[in-house]
């Protein structure tokens, strides 16, 4: 505590110590930089530069040493902020550098790694970029309509249903949506009867594109929160992880992983392997199911690298315009550069803490496109468009993104999403009344994680699909931001939602309005 508080003043400290021990959760080292940068809204702190020169180090510390005045201090600072800010609207997203405290403490429930012949006391530079969800940048993307792309809130304040279809206005025009009646007022129901800060639900067709519902919570249309990229996408990122590690190095759902250290925290190197202290081993399909932190970091670090894990989440579509017909928000994972990443920041990246954002529709095409053999089709919700005399003007067709991993891929991932709901994080919710007989044909992945912005807000996720083995299977997307003692998850809410989806799916008025 004495080296801390030499490092950082003690009122700091105390915002940062007291909520770390007390709820045990995780703060990421893109986390404490992006806090440490001044607050500067277009930038996200990519990584600390950690491996500097031991030389330029030791300069940096007898620099500290020596009585500088304050005022200066702040006038330099303001003035290369000012310097910065002009460079960086000049250079418009290109690779800049700001500066920021040294990382202090690890990703995982609080624990220092502090070392004093690591770190300097001063600032470092580090590398950042612009975080790609400043703008919705799909605009126009594949889908060519007489009314451009719809911005979702308008739409949806004006959706109605009638005769078994949902429409809406815009722009002029009666839009004829793809959502469903039935689905969409089974995901806006639970949705509204859940306390919670803020929620969202997207269902797809993965054939075909097809939103079938997209929801917030209370049934409030008017919110953003389904094509916002906010939440962080927490484990989910161990979709991508799981996808590189099968083609890359043909890893088989029950080939062992052996690690130490418990499942929970990254800590003391157990990213790193030990073959005489890791006693420790589970099935890849385990280790999915229950979203096992340290096995993931160890499959990032030496069975993906990090190349590999950032070309597959761009084949995925992060950091990418999602073509679509209505306005995205980019889903944002960023990875440190490769020439100076530590092997914690890789682990971290796999196991799912790194800095990543990503929106509910985003959430659902991530399962959409492993249930679909590996092909990623477009996301669109305009069915037809009839203008102002009542002539069909505009009717969709379902657009292909390409083709993300091959089938074998996506079969062997939809095994390890079976063991999220079959012996996993979602055991105990899937087997509930409504979705019980049907635990064993439903695969998914959870996540959990703070808000790295405000630590008294819980995300959490559930991205899945039922049932696996239909012509009629859909994959969901959900969203859920609670206090972070609130009970509701987003695994209950995606389950009372498929719990009616499923008693649907079975009937035949189900079948035939899937087929029109």
């Amino acid at each position: 505590m004495y080296f801390l508080s030499r490092l950082i003043p003690i009122k700091t400290l105390k915002m940062f110590l007291i909520p770390l021990f007390s709820c045990g959760f995780i703060l990421s080292n893109t986390q404490i930089a992006l806090a440490q940068s001044g607050g500067n809204k277009n930038v996200t702190i990519l990584y600390s530069q950690q491996n500097q020169n031991k030389k330029n180090s030791n300069k940096k510390v007898r620099k500290s040493n020596k009585n500088v005045k304050i005022k200066k201090s702040s006038r330099s600072k303001s003035k290369y902020r000012r310097k910065f800010e002009e460079n960086f609207a000049r250079n418009d997203a290109k690779t800049v550098y700001v500066t920021a405290q040294p990382v202090l403490f690890s990703a995982y429930n609080g624990s220092s790694i502090i070392n004093p012949t690591r770190f300097a006391q001063n600032t470092v530079k580090v590398k950042a970029f612009t975080d790609p969800r400043e703008s919705l940048n799909n605009n126009g993307a594949a889908f060519n309509t007489p009314f451009g792309q719809i911005d979702w809130p308008e739409v949806a304040s004006k959706m109605f249903f009638k005769n078994g279809k949902t429409y809406s206005y815009y722009k002029n025009f009666k839009l004829e949506l793809t959502i469903d009646p039935q689905l969409q007022d089974a995901s806006e129901k639970y949705l509204s009867q859940t306390r919670i800060l803020n929620g969202s639900t997207a269902i797809i067709d993965p054939k075909t594109g097809k939103i079938l519902a997209l929801s917030q919570n209370g049934g409030n249309r008017n919110a953003v929160i389904s094509v916002s990229s906010r939440a962080p996408a927490a484990s989910l990122m161990k979709i991508i992880t799981a996808s590189a590690a099968i083609e890359k190095r043909n890893l088989n759902p029950y080939d062992e992983i052996a690690f130490r250290g418990g499942c929970g925290s990254l800590r003391n190197g157990n990213w790193l392997a030990d073959p005489a202290r890791d006693s420790q081993r589970l099935t890849f399909a385990k280790a999915f199911g229950s979203s096992c932190n340290t096995a993931f970091a160890r499959i990032a670090l030496y069975d993906v690298g990090l190349s590999s894990l950032k070309f597959y989440a761009e084949k995925f579509m992060f950091n990418k315009a999602i073509p679509s017909d209505i306005k995205l928000q980019t889903s944002m994972f960023l990875l440190p550069d490769p020439d100076t990443a530590t092997p914690q920041e890789v682990a971290e990246a796999g196991a799912g803490f790194g800095a990543t954002r990503l929106n509910p529709i985003h959430a659902a095409l991530l399962s959409a496109a492993i249930n679909n053999r590996g092909v990623m089709m477009a996301p669109f919700l305009v069915e037809a468009a009839f203008n102002s005399d009542g002539r069909e003007v505009y009717r969709a067709k379902p657009m292909q993104i390409g083709r993300i991993v091959s089938p074998q891929t996506a079969l062997k991932v939809e095994t390890l999403m079976l063991a999220t709901i079959a012996t996993g994080t979602s055991r105990r919710t899937f087997h509930k009344a409504g979705t019980r007989a049907d635990a064993d044909e439903i695969g998914g992945k959870t996540g959990t994680l703070l808000d790295p912005e405000n630590r008294d807000v819980l995300y959490t996720w559930f991205s899945g699909i039922a049932p696996l083995n239909s012509p009629n299977s859909i994959a969901i997307g959900t969203v859920v931001a609670s206090p972070q003692n609130w009970v509701v998850r987003a695994s209950s809410v995606a389950q009372t939602t498929l719990a009616d989806y499923l008693k649907l799916e079975k009937s035949d008025s189900r079948v035939a309005s899937r087929s029109n």
